[in-house]
C-alpha cells in the first residue's frame, strides 16, 4: 500500500506572498517586453498644416485669398475671424470670385496681392451695389474705392492709436498699440480716418462709396498679430536674455512694449476689425457671433501645475484646491528618472498594490501616482499629461518622454502640454513637432523672466503675447497649423519665490494674489480672456514657507474666480470647448427685411464643458432685440456686453436647429 504524504495547509501570508511573486514575475516579462523604444504615434507630414478653404453652408463673410502673395497670411485673418465668433466665413481663392459668388455676401475681405482690371471693377460695383468691403493691405489699383492717395513709400513698424470720436472705434483700447509690420504710406482722398499712426498717418480708413462702404487697413493686420503672439521670428534659437535656455519669452525681449503689456494688443486690433464688420452689417441682417467661454462667461481660468516627481499627496493638494471651487485642472508630469528595471519594479509594485492584503505595504504611505490614480484623477474631471525635458533636443527630447509616459502606462496621452522650462525652438517649431503627437494645445508662452522686467528693474504684468484668446500657430510662410496657442499668463515662478532663480518678482502669497486678481478682474470688466494659470506642484513636495505662499497664492485667487463666475477648466476641457465652438456653422439664413425678422438654421456641437452661446446684436440699426425662440420655443436672453455694445445671447443646443431672432422699435 502506498503512503500518501500528509498535506500541510498553507497560510493566507504564505498564499499572498507566493501570488504577489508568481505576479510580479508575469509582469515583470510583460512589463520588459513594453520597455523598446517607440517612434512617435502620429509621425505624418510637418505641422499638420489646417486646410482654411473647406466649403462653408452660408456665407456672411467672404475672405478673398490671393496665393501669388509670399507670405500670405489671410488665412491666419479666417483664424481670427474664428476666434472672434464670426461663424459665416468662407475663405475663396481670388481666382473663383465672380459676380455670382458675391451675391448676397453682406461683408468681403481681401488681402494683399495684385488685381486685374476686371477683378478690381468687379469689386467696385460690388461695394456701390451697397456691399461691405474690408481690404488688408490691398492692391493700390483700389486707392480710389478706398478713398486714399498712395504716397509711393512704406514706413516701419509703429503704433496705432484709435480716433476718439469715431463711432466704429468705440471701446477700443485708447492707448498706443503695436504694429511690427511696414504700412503704406497714405493720404486721405475722401476717406474718413479712424486710426492713425504715431506721427499722425492714416493705418485705418473708411469711406461711403454709393450704397457701399469700403474700408482700408495700411498694414497686414494678420502678420501683425501673428508677430505680436508669437514674437520676432528673427530671434529665432537666440538667446536674449539671461535666463538659461532658450525660450519662448526670448523671441518678446524687446519687441513687446512693457508699457502696452497691460493691454491684449493683438486682440484689440482683431476686435476693432470684428466692430467694423458688425457696423458694416447695419444696412443688412444682423450679423450672428458665438461668444468666447461656455455658458457666457465672462472670462475663464485655465487651470494647469507641472509636476517633477512628486507624489499622490503633492499632486492632490492642487487637485483639491482646485475641486473646492468646482474646477478641473491640468498636471504636467515629469517621472522620476530611471532605467528599464526600476520601471518595471514600480509598475509591477503598482500592480501588487491592488491586491487585498499585501497593497497597501507594498504602494507605500505616499506613492508616485500609479495608472490606477491617474484614471481616477481622470474620472474626477483632470488632466494628467506629459511635461517633456528637451534639453538634448525638441524631437528627441519629446520622444524620449512619450515613451515614459506610455511605458509607465499613463497613456493615452492627452491633447495639451507644457514643455520643461519652457524651452523653444524656432519660431513654432515646438508646435510641430507636438503636432505630431497628437498634441493640440500648447501653454509654453509663459509671462516670465527678463522679458517682462523694465530696465529700471521693476516687474510687469499683463500679456507678453498680447492676446487671451486661443488660436492655432502660424508658420513663417502663413499656414496654419494644427496646434492652440494658450499663452501661460499667472504664473506662480514669475511672482513668488518657488525655485530661488533670481527672476521672481518675490512677493508673497496674499501679494501675489492681489496681483493676479487684478488682472482677473480687468479681463471680467474689459478684457475677455483665458487667463493661463501656473501653480507648480514642486512647492508643495519642498514644504514650508515656498508651500504656504503658493497655496495661499492658489487659493485666494480661485477663490475669486469662482466669485466671478469664472470657468477655472483643465487645458483639456478648454480645448474641447475651443475645437467645438470652431466647428459650428450656419446652414441657411432668411432675413425679413420688413418685418425685421431674422431665421437661422444653425449646426452646433454638444460640449461637457459648458453650452456654446449665440449672441446677436441687441440694437440693429433702429430696432431692438425683442425676442429669440429656438425650435420655435423662447428663450430668455443673457445680456453680454462688449466693447461698449451689448447682445442678447442664447445657449447653443447640440444638433440642428432653428433660431428665430425678432427686432421691432
Amino acid at each position: 500500500m502506498i503512503k500518501h504524504r500528509p498535506v500541510r495547509r498553507i497560510s493566507r501570508r504564505e498564499f499572498l506572498g507566493a501570488t504577489a511573486l508568481t505576479t510580479a514575475a508575469g509582469l515583470a516579462v510583460s512589463y520588459g517586453m513594453d520597455q523598446r523604444p517607440r517612434t512617435a504615434p502620429y509621425a505624418r507630414a510637418s505641422g499638420f498644416a489646417v486646410s482654411t478653404t473647406a466649403a462653408t453652408p452660408f456665407t456672411q463673410i467672404l475672405l478673398i485669398t490671393n496665393p501669388v502673395v509670399r507670405p500670405d497670411f489671410s488665412p491666419y485673418l479666417n483664424e481670427i475671424l474664428r476666434a472672434e465668433g464670426f461663424i459665416g466665413v468662407r475663405p475663396t481663392p481670388l481666382a473663383q470670385v465672380d459676380r455670382a459668388v458675391l451675391e448676397g455676401v453682406r461683408v468681403v475681405l481681401i488681402g494683399a496681392g495684385p488685381l486685374s482690371t476686371n477683378q478690381a471693377t468687379l469689386l467696385h460695383n460690388y461695394v456701390a451695389d451697397g456691399g461691405a468691403l474690408v481690404g488688408i493691405k490691398p492692391d493700390q489699383m483700389l486707392g480710389d474705392l478706398f478713398g486714399v492717395r498712395y504716397l509711393g513709400s512704406e514706413a516701419p513698424g509703429d503704433y496705432l492709436r484709435v480716433s476718439a470720436d469715431a463711432p466704429e472705434t468705440s471701446g477700443i483700447a485708447s492707448e498706443p498699440l503695436q504694429v511690427h509690420v511696414p504700412s503704406s504710406r497714405l493720404a486721405l482722398a475722401g476717406a474718413r480716418n479712424i486710426a492713425a499712426s504715431a506721427n499722425g498717418d492714416p493705418l485705418v480708413t473708411v469711406q461711403r462709396v454709393g450704397a457701399g462702404t469700403a474700408a482700408l487697413w495700411a498694414f497686414d493686420l494678420p502678420h501683425n498679430i501673428a508677430l505680436i503672439r508669437q514674437g520676432n521670428p528673427q530671434w529665432a534659437d537666440q538667446e536674449r536674455d539671461t535666463m538659461p535656455g532658450i525660450r519662448a519669452s526670448d523671441l518678446f525681449l524687446d519687441w513687446i512694449d512693457l508699457d502696452r503689456i497691460a493691454v491684449p494688443q493683438a486682440d484689440e486690433q482683431q476686435r476693432l476689425l470684428t466692430t467694423l464688420i458688425e457696423q458694416f452689417a447695419a444696412s443688412g441682417p444682423p450679423l450672428p457671433r458665438l461668444w468666447y467661454f461656455p455658458g457666457g462667461a465672462p472670462a475663464v481660468v485655465v487651470a494647469t501645475g507641472d509636476a517633477h516627481g512628486s507624489r499622490v499627496s503633492h499632486i492632490e493638494r492642487v487637485l483639491g484646491a482646485v475641486e473646492r471651487y468646482g474646477g478641473s485642472a491640468s498636471i504636467y508630469y515629469t517621472p522620476p528618472e530611471a532605467g528599464a528595471a526600476e520601471r518595471i519594479t514600480r509598475r509591477s509594485r503598482w500592480a501588487l498594490a491592488r491586491l487585498p492584503g499585501i497593497g497597501e505595504r507594498l504602494g507605500g504611505a505616499d506613492p508616485l501616482p500609479s495608472p490606477q490614480q491617474v484614471s481616477a484623477w481622470r474620472a474626477r474631471g483632470h488632466e494628467f499629461g506629459m511635461h517633456p525635458y528637451v534639453e538634448d533636443g525638441l524631437e528627441a527630447g519629446y520622444n524620449t518622454y512619450w515613451n515614459e509616459f506610455i511605458k509607465y502606462g499613463y497613456g493615452p496621452l492627452p491633447p495639451t502640454v507644457r514643455t520643461h522650462r519652457i524651452l523653444w525652438h524656432g519660431w513654432v517649431e515646438n508646435a510641430r513637432v507636438q503636432a505630431r503627437y497628437g498634441l493640440r494645445m500648447n501653454l509654453d508662452h509663459y509671462h516670465s523672466g527678463p522679458a517682462v522686467q523694465r530696465a529700471d528693474g521693476g516687474w510687469t504684468y499683463g500679456y507678453l503675447s498680447g492676446s487671451g484668446l486661443p488660436m492655432r500657430f502660424v508658420s513663417e510662410d502663413g499656414a496654419l497649423l494644427s496646434v492652440y496657442q494658450q499663452p501661460t499668463h499667472l504664473v506662480d515662478e514669475h511672482l513668488m519665490d518657488v525655485f530661488s532663480t533670481g527672476f521672481e518678482v518675490g512677493l508673497t502669497g496674499a501679494a501675489a494674489a492681489a496681483v493676479t486678481i487684478a488682472q482677473i478682474a480687468e479681463s471680467v470688466q474689459r478684457y475677455p480672456a483665458a487667463l493661463g494659470l501656473q501653480c507648480h506642484v514642486d512647492p508643495f513636495l519642498l514644504g514650508g514657507a515656498k508651500a504656504e505662499r503658493v497655496g495661499r497664492w492658489l487659493d485666494e485667487t480661485l477663490a475669486y474666480s469662482a466669485a466671478q463666475g469664472l470657468p477655472v477648466l483643465s487645458a483639456e476641457r478648454w480645448l474641447a470647448f475651443t475645437e467645438a465652438r470652431a466647428t459650428a456653422q450656419i446652414i441657411q439664413q432668411h432675413w425679413d427685411a420688413a418685418q425685421r425678422n431674422l431665421v437661422l438654421e444653425i449646426e452646433a456641437p454638444g460640449t461637457q464643458t459648458g453650452a456654446i452661446l449665440l449672441i446677436l446684436p441687441a440694437r440693429h440699426a433702429d430696432a431692438e432685440l425683442r425676442q429669440i425662440s429656438i425650435n420655435g420655443a423662447d428663450r430668455a436672453q443673457q445680456a453680454i456686453s462688449l466693447a461698449n455694445r451689448s447682445y442678447g445671447a442664447v445657449p447653443l443646443q447640440a444638433g440642428r436647429q432653428t433660431i428665430r431672432a425678432i427686432y421691432g422699435a
